[in-house]
């Protein structure tokens, strides 16, 4: 792999010239470019690279919800059974170099700066070339490929962006196994505007003679799911998680307990998508044992049970009980009111929400806002993000109680105060990822108990 480092030495004797903030503004700036679909620009900026993509035993993994739920559950299983796990991810909640992870641990900043001042050598030269200059995404996923196969890495992780088919994760010739989470509407404007358009492109991350894993499907997709096993001649190799194959023992705010493929497994997140979720976790590993790899049931069942994935319907106080889910798409919004309906039937329900603008918010609005007693619109810093004026207004037409806030931190601490004069108050923070990082951190830290 080619180095062009001109100054600048790291703690491993490394020679780099970008500082880690220079590297982010480099991002920033491609950032402005957009998203791209389409892989010439990607194949050709890994080809510059030395193709790491190929050097790395890769699980991909496409779908519109669960995709990180899935791989929290499937790192800790592996971890268990003693394999390295490098993850890519996106988006982030705590940190931006929480999308390049490796048994859990983020990418320091000077590995990002230094493998970022590589790719964008890489980069420059191909817009020297006549090659348009890569999108953020294609240059973060190469930084990821190039960063993995360096720590040679027994497993990635490899989350698709958006979609699959055209996605710039979708470059691996052939990965080790592939994964198809949750489908549900979201981003139609690349994707298309029926499920049957989205689950094709999801479907676009199947490769011949790879086996394939997929969370159970809605009935309307299953010929699409049996045409392109079919076509990818993995129709003996393939898993469709069906629910009639899982018994459900104990399902609580507490976590669960289910059969599956004659295993009992425990989790302690809650929430019957979990179920499933861990379920395409647990069937996956099987794919992996029947491969080879050293995995036994016991890796599994300690796997799943260590599983916490923090901002997915995760409490963070019970006095008032106080929730953050980073739901942020129609099926993510439907699994959260399942939740809310299945825990917290009855209870008085106080909403913090900020979303994007480019999302579906109104339908996001007419699956969570039955019930609710008080709203409070924030505005994630992001410019994609929806006024909180109009958010009020929005939630205004369901109920009188609607407020605004600059500050998140000033919108829990006025739920608390609304939660404080109320019996079996609930407080459910959703809406978008980008902006519950800092609230649990703070929450974590005992930042909203006064002293």
């Amino acid at each position: 792999m080619r180095m062009h480092h001109l100054s600048g030495t790291d703690e491993k004797g490394r020679t780099y010239a970008m500082t880690y903030e220079e590297a982010r503004s480099y991002i920033e700036y491609t950032d402005t470019m957009g998203s791209v679909l389409g892989l010439d620009s990607i194949k050709e900026l890994l080809r510059r690279l030395g193709d790491p993509q190929d050097a790395v035993p890769v699980i991909h993994i496409a779908g519109t919800n669960g995709k990180g739920s899935i791989c929290a559950f499937l790192d800790e299983i592996l971890e268990s059974a003693g394999y390295s796990v490098g993850r890519y991810i996106s988006p982030t909640i705590f940190t931006y170099l929480e999308r390049f992870q490796i048994d859990k641990e983020y990418m320091s900043e000077e590995d990002f700066a230094v493998y970022l001042e590589t790719v964008k050598d890489a980069a420059d030269d191909m817009v020297s070339d006549g090659w348009g200059r890569p999108t953020s995404f294609e240059t973060e996923t190469a930084v990821a490929f190039c960063y993995f196969c360096d720590k040679k890495v027994d497993f990635l992780l490899l989350e698709t962006g958006m979609g699959g088919l055209e996605d710039a994760t979708n470059v691996c010739s052939h990965p080790v196994c592939t994964i198809i989470a949750s489908i549900s509407m979201d981003h139609m404007h690349f994707l298309g505007n029926t499920l049957r358009d989205i689950y094709r492109q999801k479907l676009g991350i199947l490769k011949k003679n790879c086996p394939c894993v997929a969370y159970p499907l809605a009935s309307e997709l299953e010929d699409m799911w049996d045409m392109a096993c079919e076509q990818n001649n993995i129709s003996d190799l393939a898993v469709l998680i069906r629910e009639k194959d899982i018994e459900i023992c104990g399902e609580s705010v507490g976590g669960s307990e289910y059969i599956y493929d004659g295993q009992r497994y425990e989790l302690q997140v809650p929430g019957v998508y979990q179920i499933y979720n861990s379920a395409t976790a647990a069937a996956t590993a099987h794919v992996l044992m029947r491969l080879g790899y050293e995995l036994t049931e016991d890796d599994i069942r300690r796997g799943l049970k260590a599983t916490f994935w923090k901002g997915r319907f995760q409490k963070l106080m019970d006095k008032p009980l106080l929730y953050v889910d980073g739901a942020h798409n129609p099926g993510g919004w439907r699994a959260l009111r399942q939740n809310i309906d299945e825990y917290f039937a009855g209870r008085d329900l106080i909403y913090i929400c900020g979303v994007f603008k480019d999302k579906d918010y109104e339908q996001m609005l007419r699956i969570m806002m039955p019930g609710a007693s008080a709203f409070i619109a924030v505005e994630p810093d992001n410019p994609r993000a929806l006024s909180r004026h109009e958010l009020k207004k929005l939630a205004g037409t369901y109920i009188d109680e609607v407020y605004e806030q600059e500050d998140v931190d000033d919108a829990v601490r006025q739920a608390m105060t609304l939660a404080d004069g109320r019996r079996d108050s609930v407080v459910m923070v959703f809406g978008s990822l980008s902006f519950i990082g800092p609230i649990i951190d703070r929450a974590e830290h005992g930042g909203y108990i006064e002293s």
